[in-house]
């Protein structure tokens, strides 16, 4: 049902979920969403810890640990960034994060996931240029924040901000940190 749903904040944005609409799409009935989420609310929550966890899978499927550090910051830099305009996680996310403006439990949800994906750059910036590790924890807050912000033009004006040209400015923000 949770893919469902994401299929649903996706393709409709989050004024399109409804128990009604999640039903129909799952090809449930209403009360078999209402045995599993009681509220709307309820429902983007569990989305939230839904795009949250096929995000980590993206990061394991890319073996980001393993790599040496320099190819761990641009593997990151690559999850980080929405792949294409349609991709499904970054839309979703890119709705929660909006709605996390106006909902204190989503913001929670969205700063405590934020803060452990800035710790996790921090780390792989100062493996890249432990003569800056000192630096490396406002560095990651940057870096994260350019990197959200072109997802975000990825999503919404991919003609003018296409994939390739939004790693392509990722890429070079981490190889002036590396001093290369």
């Amino acid at each position: 049902m949770l893919d469902r749903l994401a299929d649903v904040i996706a393709e409709d944005g989050i004024e399109g979920v409804s128990i009604r609409t999640l039903a129909a799409r799952a090809e449930v009935s209403i009360g078999t969403v209402q045995y599993y989420f009681s509220t709307k609310t309820d429902l983007l929550h569990r989305v939230w810890e839904y795009v949250r966890d096929e995000a980590a899978r993206r990061f394991d499927a890319a073996t980001v640990a393993q790599l040496p550090p320099a190819q761990r910051l641009s593997r990151l830099v690559d999850l980080l960034i929405a792949p294409d305009s349609e991709d499904r996680l970054a839309r979703v996310w890119f709705a929660l994060v909006a709605r996390a403006a106006h909902d204190p439990e989503i913001a929670a949800l969205h700063r405590a996931q934020w803060q452990h994906t800035e710790e996790l750059l921090a780390r792989a910036l100062a493996a890249v240029n432990p003569d800056r590790s000192a630096e490396s924890a406002d560095a990651a807050a940057e870096l994260l924040a350019l990197l959200d912000g072109l997802t975000l033009a990825v999503l919404t004006e991919p003609d003018r901000m296409p994939p390739a040209r939004a790693r392509r400015i990722g890429r070079d923000w981490t190889d002036r940190w590396a001093g290369r």
